[in-house]
């Protein structure tokens, strides 16, 4: 008798220890603190800029004689330090650098524009809009109000809608790859 009840409390050990462990494994891919989850999230968003970068055609004119493809960001950076990885990459020959922008006079430099909540969402897209510029943001609508790339967080998981009429009007071709994995595509001609 002494064997089973031994084997029973043994068996009841380790199923114990798996829940144990399968709960700390769980914990581990968790970000501890509501800053770290979203130290991560921006980390996420950080790389789909730099694919969205290269997944995407400017037209001749908007690359002629530039050394470099500006990355910028209007408002608050949400992304610290992360965003300054991507300085010095390749994209389509050219050295990527990260801007910060003050002014909506600035605008012009940029390739691939970021728009914070806290910008001026119809006064920076009125004027990039018809420019060959890469408007993203996590603005609630962005695409709807005539913004290119939304950042759209799904199951906590980044996801991305398209307005590819947007796209169109600023001169920009956006890959079949890219509007693939998009969560919906609205305009496609």
């Amino acid at each position: 008798m002494t064997d089973i009840q031994d084997i029973t409390r043994f068996t009841g050990m380790l199923r114990i220890l798996r829940c144990l462990t399968a709960a700390y494994l769980l914990c581990l891919g968790m970000p501890a603190s509501a800053d770290e989850a979203r130290v991560s999230e921006y980390r996420v968003k950080t790389a789909f800029l730099y694919n969205f970068s290269r997944f995407v055609t400017w037209p001749a004119v908007a690359m002629h004689e530039r050394t470099e493809f500006s990355l910028c960001v209007i408002g608050s950076d949400p992304f610290g330090e992360q965003l300054d990885k991507l300085t010095g990459k390749a994209v389509h020959s050219r050295t990527l650098v990260v801007n910060r922008l003050s002014s909506i006079a600035m605008l012009d430099s940029c390739h691939l524009l970021y728009i914070s909540e806290d910008a001026e969402l119809v006064k920076v897209l009125s004027v990039v809009s018809d420019q060959p510029v890469l408007t993203v943001s996590d603005v609630e609508n962005f695409t709807e109000q005539g913004g290119i790339i939304q950042f759209k967080l799904v199951q906590n998981k980044v996801r991305f809608r398209i307005n590819a009429s947007a796209a169109a009007t600023a001169g920009l071709n956006i890959s079949s790859k890219l509007l693939s994995l998009a969560l919906d595509v609205s305009g496609r001609q």
